[in-house]
């Protein structure tokens, strides 16, 4: 069975659960300049939100605990993951200590030589699932100040991203404010986002989302997607059918934002596609030049441009180990590719991640590569 592998990493072969991989230790140095930034990282949740929510409010609160050997999220009497599914979590990921204890984290980072990260959840996506979200406003908020406590656990090496208002666009501006006060480096939506404040659904391209992407384009901070909406938890080959659905890229979001014309009306917001990599794009830009070129009499609204130039001048994507994508490079726009760890998820580069770094500037000129490992990252993110 091994010898079918079609990867490209040595070590990737028979790698092991993230919670028994051993951080990969250095070989030689990079290239004078170097700054590794993992463009997507994830912490665990503690049980932030019990404590600041209302009174009146507290039965439906969230709550995160460790029991049983287990992280149990739950809300009133509704786990998000059965019990056996949640054990699974916990011996193949959940339970590696970096995913939840800072120290234990800067010292895996520091073996594998990544100097910063941008963090996101674990098991705030699963929120986005969890029926028609209630409390919205309380869930997002406390979240936001909660990671930013973490993330000022490491200043220098920790940036955190949060969750805007994306459902009452009378709250967006002040949302956001909100947000870039606490230091947000990224402003995460979800990729279904459900109804609005009025109980209607909400859609990218519709321009009364418009408030948001003012909002958000004026503070600076990238729009993000990331993936983690759609897991299939109890059907046979649920994992394997997760993880190649999630990772085949972003099109409904991207061709939402773009033949919206909302990146014609906000000329400074830039959007983020993470965990997704980077071969779907070469793809999705030659399609949609063509849907502009034999739809054209059929667009609304007209675009100002060639579909494919606002990915060049607006958009990203992050990718942990991509061959292809790599290969594909003057296509997509290396200076629109960011890589991740992913630490410390199963797909992750966690016991391999220098591997997955020398794999970049074997791909293209060190240049490309510092870009491409950091330095977009560092800029981008103002991680600086």
């Amino acid at each position: 069975m091994r010898n079918e592998y079609v990867l490209e990493i040595p070590e990737q072969i028979d790698i092991a659960v993230s919670t028994e991989r051993i951080p990969q230790a250095a070989t030689r140095p990079w290239p004078a300049g170097t700054i590794i930034v993992s463009a997507d990282s994830h912490l665990i949740e503690q049980d932030y939100w019990y404590d600041g929510f209302p009174e009146h409010k507290k039965e439906q609160a969230p709550r995160m605990q460790f029991i049983d050997g287990l992280f149990d999220m739950s809300i009133g009497d509704q786990h998000m993951t059965p019990p056996e599914l949640a054990r699974h979590l916990c011996v193949s990921m959940e339970c590696t200590p970096g995913l939840n204890d800072i120290p234990a984290r800067l010292k895996d980072l520091d073996i594998e030589g990544v100097d910063k990260e941008l963090i996101f959840p674990q098991r705030l996506f699963g929120l986005f699932m969890f029926g028609e979200m209630r409390n919205r406003e309380e869930v997002f908020g406390l979240y936001n100040e909660a990671i930013a406590r973490r993330c000022a656990e490491a200043p220098g090496r920790l940036y955190c991203v949060m969750v805007p208002n994306y459902w009452d666009m009378t709250e967006a501006d002040s949302s956001v404010d909100r947000c870039k006060a606490l230091g947000a480096r990224g402003l995460m939506v979800p990729l279904k986002p459900g109804r609005n404040a009025a109980g209607k659904h909400i859609n990218y391209n519709d321009p009364a989302m418009d408030p948001l992407y003012d909002a958000i384009a004026a503070s600076g901070i990238p729009l993000i997607f990331h993936i983690g909406e759609a897991v299939p938890t109890a059907t046979p080959g649920a994992a394997g059918i997760s993880v190649l659905t999630q990772m085949q890229g972003f099109r409904l979001q991207w061709s939402s934002l773009v033949f919206g014309g909302v990146f014609d009306r906000f000329p400074k917001l830039r959007a983020v596609f993470v965990e997704g990599g980077l071969a779907w794009v070469a793809s999705m830009l030659h399609d949609v030049d063509m849907a502009a070129t034999h739809f054209r009499t059929s667009l609304n609204p007209k675009l100002q441009h060639a579909p494919s130039w606002y990915w060049r001048n607006h958009c990203y994507a992050t990718f942990m180990t991509d061959p292809v994508g790599l290969s594909l490079l003057d296509r997509i726009g290396p200076a629109t590719c960011m890589w991740s760890s992913d630490y410390p998820h199963q797909e992750s580069t966690f016991g391999y991640t220098r591997s997955s770094i020398e794999a970049v500037f074997n791909a293209t000129s060190i240049e490309n590569a510092q870009m491409i490992l950091g330095k977009t990252a560092l800029d981008l993110f103002n991680m600086h």
